[in-house]
């Protein structure tokens, strides 16, 4: 395979696969606490774990024993597709096994009989680190303006980094004794990095070497704070939930951006040589999320089975721009202006999960759960790999669709999770056909093409009571 349609497919399949990681157009991707986890994030109304943190604070007022660790290990297998994608059917895979965001939560002490009850938590809402490298030498005519063919070789790199936790704690209180509010607070400290480097070099039958360099970098952290407030109602076999998520709130961040464009062809080319470069840093950040409302609703057919349902509808973001770097002029070129702008935005979505929950037996009980998690990225969004003045955050079309099944082994002192969920999800593309032009630095589109992703997620969890609950118990016997 020529090495021109190689490097370009690579530039392309590392494209989509580091939008797939950063996921952050998707909302329901991740889900906290090993029950949750079975059930798609059905639980709005029917949390019954520490997972109400992050789903519904309100629950942890109405929830008979709260007061235990989530110690889950989930492990992840990513496969990537490319359909078709040097020809002749040829498809190109990509695979990753490893470690998943978790969730790390605990209760605050506080009287037996109060109406008040205070918890914490700390997660991953999003943990990728991502890099790819590429380099590759070979003999074919890449230069259209010199005869013969050239010595050709070319390198790859791109990095994607996204990292977003949030920490806080939680309040409920019980109104009455069917009946509670809470509210989470979260502080969010948000990392986001790309960087795309393009390096080819040619030596010509004359021994003249003409050479192309590209790279544009950023690296964006930022601070900021968003709440939740929740309502919790039992009544007979219905447990019923709502809540209501704000924007996030920016309290201060910084952003740095980088540029060099190098190119020095033969002296038979017509273009002179192109010298450009800008080094940036602390430009103002903004970074946005929607206000959602939530809604959920458990029933249970006696005590041997429970049906979940949950929906979340989530605003619309107008574009704005995240960051904007200085203009600047092309040292060899003066009247050259290069300006860049990350920018972002949201569709207005909603999303729906299902769960069944049944008792086996008195130690085991079985889970099922299906959920939608659209995406919110707008139509018109444009990859930052693309090489244009306007790049967004946010260019992966597909919708995502989760299901999930597993089992809960009971026994003194400890529960046991063993379960797996699955995502997948497939988007078009058109795929380019040659190298980015020197005059607007972009690939020209050819044929369509698709990309296919699957998720595999593997749920280990053991649920342990806090140990004053154990001493509380022998006191109880002793006395």
């Amino acid at each position: 395979m020529q090495l021109r349609k190689l490097l370009v497919l690579t530039i392309l399949f590392i494209t989509f696969y580091s939008q797939l990681k950063a996921q952050s157009n998707h909302y329901w991707t991740r889900n906290y606490g090993s029950e949750s986890m079975l059930l798609s994030g059905s639980v709005v109304g029917g949390v019954t774990d520490l997972g109400a943190v992050y789903y519904n604070p309100a629950r942890l007022a109405l929830t008979d024993n709260p007061a235990f660790l989530i110690s889950a290990d989930v492990y992840e297998l990513n496969t990537y597709t490319i359909k078709d994608a040097i020809g002749n059917q040829k498809d190109i895979n990509k695979s990753s096994f490893g470690g998943a965001p978790s969730l790390a939560a605990g209760t605050i002490g506080a009287s037996r009989d109060s109406k008040h009850t205070f918890a914490y938590a700390v997660l991953l809402r999003t943990d990728n680190n991502f890099s790819f490298a590429y380099r590759d030498e070979y003999l074919s005519d890449v230069l259209p303006n010199i005869p013969g063919d050239e010595l050709f070789e070319g390198d790859i790199n791109v990095e994607n980094i996204t990292k977003d936790h949030w920490f806080g704690g939680s309040w409920a209180y019980q109104a009455k004794s069917n009946l509670s509010f809470g509210l989470s607070l979260f502080g969010s400290r948000t990392e986001l990095a790309k960087g795309n480097s393009l390096q080819l070099t040619a030596l010509d039958t004359d021994n003249e070497v003409s050479t192309y360099q590209y790279n544009r970098n950023y690296s964006v952290k930022t601070y900021g704070f968003l709440a939740k407030f929740g309502m919790a109602y039992k009544r007979d076999k219905l447990d019923f939930g709502l809540t209501m998520t704000t924007p996030r709130v920016n309290l201060l961040g910084s952003a740095d951006y980088g540029y060099n464009l190098y190119f020095a062809p033969t002296s038979a080319s017509p273009k002179g040589d192109i010298y450009a470069n800008s080094y940036q840093s602390d430009l103002d950040v903004t970074l946005k999320s929607p206000l959602s409302i939530g809604a959920g609703a458990s029933y249970h057919f006696g005590k041997k089975k429970i049906l979940h349902f949950s929906m979340e509808y989530f605003k619309k973001v107008h574009n704005y721009s995240i960051f904007e770097a200085e203009p600047h002029t092309m040292q060899s070129q003066p009247d050259s202006l290069v300006s860049f702008s990350l920018q972002d935005g949201l569709k207005s979505i909603m999303n729906m999960g299902i769960g069944a929950e049944w008792y086996i037996s008195e130690k085991v009980s079985g889970y099922a759960s299906f959920s939608t998690d659209f995406n919110a990225a707008p139509n018109d969004a444009v990859s930052f790999v693309a090489q244009r003045e306007v790049a967004s955050n946010l260019t992966f079309d597909a919708n995502f669709f989760h299901l999930a099944g597993g089992v809960l082994l009971k026994f003194k002192g400890a529960d046991f999770t063993l379960g797996a969920t699955h995502t997948s999800g497939t988007t078009d593309f058109m795929k380019p056909t040659a190298f980015p032009d020197i005059n607007d630095n972009t690939a020209p589109a050819g044929d369509q093409g698709s990309m296919l992703w699957n998720r595999w997620q593997f749920i280990v969890s053991v649920s342990v009571p806090f140990l004053k609950d154990y001493v509380k118990k022998m006191e109880e016997k002793i006395l």
